[in-house]
């Protein structure tokens, strides 16, 4: 197969712990009546603050991305010859990895906005690349800090269902499991999920992306019947940076997994992205309702 078309996600394996993060325990039913509502509520206001805050930081993003093709031992592709003629030309397939370093930079100020990454290594090499773009081939995970916006903002609860399906406890902060379901309101693609909400404050500490948002969902479904195996897809965002009450992504995972007949799990692709040692500049939320 030849290089994959990309993913492109609205932000973004395995589900991954939050720290102190305990195994969650479900909701009583009447919950729902009272308790989701003022959850969500909260939420609505956090992602007013994180919609309209003036923001100037700087971190380092450190992605690293592995392919497997061991199960597409050859591709067949066609090269026009001069005479015409198109000849076949099989190449053999090999594992790949890459590790690459970015300085990431964000500024929003009213209604302008600013995003930019300049790569400083790649595979361990020092690079000064300026407004580089970014080199994945599998998933590319953008808009990551806005992740919460499609699914809890103003404008997007009306597009979504809801639903409380467990409690966890993070850091000593009581926090809701709740899964976002789309309308049949809501056209085009969209990523949703289930969400980590920490219930002081309304703000997001996790998202698991349900897989079948994925906008070529059915290009990993074919390849699934194509191995025999059952698709088995990973994608989670992580909040854990917190300034002025708004929380910045610190990891985002996507794993394309398949799972064959004896339960023996194939990793055809994984890219992990950490985000560290943030700079801030300005992060001032204060707005009026």
């Amino acid at each position: 197969m030849r290089r994959d078309k990309k993913s492109f996600l609205f932000l973004a394996l395995i589900s991954l712990s939050l720290g102190t993060t305990e195994t969650s325990a479900p909701f009583p039913d009447q919950a729902e009546g009272t308790r989701l509502p003022a959850l969500l509520n909260k939420s609505l206001r956090y992602c007013r603050r994180l919609e309209k805050a003036a923001l100037d930081f700087v971190c380092l993003e450190e992605i690293s991305e592995k392919i497997d093709y061991s199960r597409e031992r050859e591709d067949e592709i066609y090269v026009p010859l001069s005479t015409g003629i198109r000849t076949q030309i099989k190449i053999a397939k090999r594992k790949q990895e890459n590790i690459y370093l970015y300085d990431f930079q964000f500024t929003r100020k009213g209604e302008f906005k600013k995003e930019n990454r300049n790569l400083l290594e790649k595979n361990g090499r020092k690079a000064k690349e300026k407004e580089a773009p970014l080199e994945t081939s599998v998933f590319q995970v953008r808009n990551v800090l806005f992740g919460p916006l499609g699914l809890l903002s103003e404008n997007m609860q009306g597009y979504h269902d809801y639903r409380l399906v467990g409690e966890e406890n993070s850091g000593g902060a009581k926090v809701a499991v709740v899964d976002a379901t789309p309308k049949a309101t809501l056209t085009g693609t969209h990523a949703w999920g289930r969400l980590w909400i920490r219930e002081d404050d309304g703000s997001v500490l996790k998202i698991e992306w349900n897989p079948e948002s994925l906008p070529d969902i059915a290009n990993l479904e074919a390849r699934a019947r194509k191995y025999r195996s059952e698709l088995a897809v990973s994608l989670v965002t992580e909040y854990g940076i917190e300034k002025n009450g708004l929380r910045f992504p610190s990891r985002d995972v996507s794993e394309e997994a398949y799972l064959g007949p004896g339960a023996e799990k194939f990793v055809r692709s994984r890219t992990a992205v950490i985000y560290r040692d943030y700079r801030f500049f300005t992060v001032e939320t204060d707005i009026r309702y």
